[in-house]
C-alpha cells in the first residue's frame, strides 16, 4: 500500500500523480511510514477490499448536544481526526472542553492536551462551565514527542490538541506552526487515530480573511473540518462542517454562548423573528436555508418622504447593490414610485444574508412600509430577476413544508413551482407571476 505525502490518499499501488490532490511523485510505501512506530506491516489489496465490502458499521458516540451530533454526522465517530477552527475568542476551547465532558460521561475518558494554557487556566474555565468530571484529564506540553509518548500509554479514547499551531516536533527542524511541522504532526496523529481507533480533535485558528490558515494538506488529511462563526453583536454561534467523511456536509449547528458554555439553540426556526411585528407595516418574513437548515428571518423596511433631490438608500444585512436593484424593479414594473422616498432595509438580529431567495420578502417589506399595511403571518419566497422572469427556487419544497409546520397561514411562491401540497395543512399557497399580483395582495 502507498500513501500520498500531500493529502494522505491511499493507493494499492504506486502512481505518479495523486488522483486526489494532483501532486506528482508524492506516494510512499506505507511500510516506510510505519517504521516511525517501530512496526513493519504491509497491507494487501485483498485486506483493503475486504474492509470496503464488509458490513461493519462505524461506531458513533452520541453527545449531549443534538446540534453537534447533527454536524458531526449523528455522533462522534471512533477513530476520526477532526479539525476545529474559528476566530480567536469565539469559543473553540470552550466547545472542546464541553465535548470532553460530554464524551467522558459515557464511562469513557478524554485527554485535553494544552500547548497554550496551563493546567490552572483550564481548571478555571472548567469551573466557569460547571464541569466536574474525573474522567477528563489535562496534560500540558508543547513537545510533540512527549505528547505522543503520553498518548501511547494513555487509555483515553478522545484526545483534544489545543492547539496544533504551538506544538513542535524535534524530528522536523523548523519552528512550530510551519508547514512541515503541521504536516508531520497531522500525518502522525492521523496514523495514530486510525491505528488505535481513538478520536482526535485538533484546534486551529483562522487568518484575517476568515480562511483556515496553514497548508491545504491539513484539510486533506483530516476526516472532518468544523468552523465556528459568530456575530459580534449577538451571543449566537454557528458551527459549520466544510468536510465530513462520516456524514453530510450541509448541516449547521446553532448555539448560544452562555455563562455555562455553548448551549443548543432551543427554537432556531423562530429565533430570528419577532411575532409581534406581524401586525406592523414594513415587516416581511422570508425562509432562508443556512446550508441544510431552514431558518425564518425578518426583513424590516422603512420608506420616508424626502425633500432632497437624491433619495437615500441604506441597507444592513443585504448588499447595497441588491437594494438598488430591487428598488429599480419596483419602479419599472409597478405603480409604486420611490423617487422621492428614502428607503432603509434591515435584516433583524444583525444577520447577514446573501441568498437571492429573500428578494421577494424584501420587496414586500418595502411596499408594506410605503402602503402602511401589515402583511400578517405570510412568508415570501422568490428570487427577483431584472426582467421579472420567474426562476426556480432551490429546495422550495423543504422551505414550504417547514413554514407550514410552524403554522404560517400564507406562503407566497413563484407560479408553476413544482411542489407537493399533500403535506401542507391549514396553509394557503399563493402563486404569483408578476409584481402587480404582489401589490394587489398587499
Amino acid at each position: 500500500m502507498f500513501k500520498c505525502r500531500e493529502c494522505g490518499n491511499i493507493s494499492p499501488k504506486w502512481i505518479g500523480k495523486c488522483t486526489t490532490c494532483d501532486a506528482w511523485n508524492t506516494y510512499d510505501e506505507i511500510e516506510e511510514i510505519n517504521k516511525r512506530w517501530g512496526k513493519k506491516t504491509r497491507s494487501s489489496a485483498k485486506e483493503v477490499f475486504w474492509f470496503v465490502n464488509s458490513s461493519h458499521e462505524v461506531a458513533k458516540i452520541k453527545l449531549e448536544s443534538e446540534e453537534l451530533n447533527n454536524v458531526l454526522g449523528y455522533g462522534l465517530t471512533s477513530g476520526s481526526l477532526i479539525l476545529l477552527s474559528g476566530e480567536p475568542g469565539i469559543g473553540k476551547s470552550t466547545l472542546a472542553l464541553q465535548i470532553a465532558c460530554w464524551y467522558s460521561k459515557e464511562n469513557q475518558t478524554a485527554l485535553y492536551v494544552s500547548g497554550e494554557e496551563n493546567i490552572y487556566q483550564i481548571s478555571d474555565r472548567a469551573k466557569r462551565l460547571n464541569i466536574k468530571n474525573e474522567n477528563v484529564r489535562i496534560f500540558n506540553s508543547n513537545d510533540f514527542e512527549d505528547i505522543l509518548a503520553t498518548l501511547e500509554k494513555e487509555n483515553s479514547s478522545l484526545i483534544i490538541i489545543d492547539s496544533i499551531s504551538v506544538i513542535y516536533s524535534n524530528v522536523i527542524g523548523t519552528t512550530s506552526g510551519s508547514i512541515n511541522q503541521i504536516r508531520y504532526i497531522t500525518e502522525t496523529l492521523m496514523e495514530f487515530s486510525k491505528r488505535t481507533k481513538k478520536s482526535v480533535i485538533l484546534i486551529w485558528h483562522v487568518t484575517k480573511d476568515w480562511s483556515i490558515s496553514g497548508p491545504k494538506t491539513l484539510e486533506h488529511l483530516v476526516d472532518t473540518v468544523l468552523f465556528i462563526e459568530w456575530s459580534k453583536y449577538e451571543n449566537y454561534r454557528i458551527l459549520r462542517t466544510f468536510k465530513n467523511r462520516f456524514g453530510p456536509t450541509d448541516e449547521v449547528g446553532l448555539f448560544t454562548m452562555t455563562e455555562s458554555g455553548l448551549q443548543d439553540l432551543k427554537n432556531p426556526w423562530l429565533e430570528f423573528i419577532n411575532s409581534e411585528n406581524q401586525d406592523i407595516s414594513g415587516s416581511a418574513i422570508a425562509m432562508t436555508l443556512e446550508w441544510n437548515r431552514p431558518i425564518l428571518i425578518e426583513i424590516e423596511a422603512l420608506t420616508t418622504y424626502t425633500k432632497f433631490g437624491y433619495p437615500k438608500r441604506s441597507s444592513r444585512g443585504i448588499q447595497s447593490w441588491k437594494l438598488d436593484l430591487l428598488i429599480a424593479v419596483i419602479t419599472k414594473f409597478s405603480d409604486i414610485k420611490l423617487d422621492s422616498y428614502d428607503v432603509y432595509v434591515n435584516i433583524s438580529r444583525w444577520l447577514s444574508i446573501a441568498e437571492p431567495w429573500i428578494d421577494l420578502a424584501t420587496i414586500a417589506a418595502i411596499i408594506s412600509s410605503k402602503k402602511w399595511k401589515a402583511l400578517g403571518k405570510t412568508i415570501f419566497i422568490w428570487e427577483i430577476s431584472l426582467t421579472w422572469i420567474i426562476k426556480n427556487v432551490f429546495n422550495i419544497q423543504k422551505r414550504v413544508e417547514e413554514a407550514s409546520k410552524l403554522g404560517f397561514e400564507k406562503i407566497v411562491i413563484p407560479a408553476n413551482s413544482k411542489i407537493t401540497k399533500t403535506k401542507l395543512k391549514n396553509t394557503e399557497i399563493l402563486e404569483i407571476k408578476r409584481i402587480e399580483d404582489l401589490i394587489k395582495m398587499i
